[in-house]
């Protein structure tokens, strides 16, 4: 007798690079991390991170070597995942994309 065998559910799909306008907005960490804003200046993608108190630090995103990433004190890289809309950044965790 021969059993079925049944196929493993897929892995999730998250990318390390992307077209970065598929991440334009305003994101919110789930992990309690500051909020980030992602956005293009007329010249190039930047991320913000937002402090309380109006603080934001505002940097360059950037692309190479198959990686989305960002320098503040230290490179940083992000993943997406398309299907659940979630960005996942390293160190700060994930974050959900804010809706008005």
């Amino acid at each position: 007798m021969k059993r079925k065998k049944s196929k493993p559910n897929p892995a999730l799909q998250v990318y390390t690079f992307f077209p970065l306008r598929n991440i334009c907005g305003t994101w919110v960490s789930l992990c309690g991390s500051p909020g980030i804003k992602i956005f293009h200046d007329g010249s190039r993608f930047r991320l913000q991170f937002i402090y309380k108190h109006d603080t934001a630090f505002t940097v360059p995103l950037q692309q190479g070597w198959g990686i989305t990433f960002f320098y503040f004190y230290g490179m940083i890289k992000i993943a997406y995942d398309d299907e659940r809309d979630m960005l996942l950044v390293t160190g700060e965790g994930e974050y959900q994309r804010m809706y008005d």
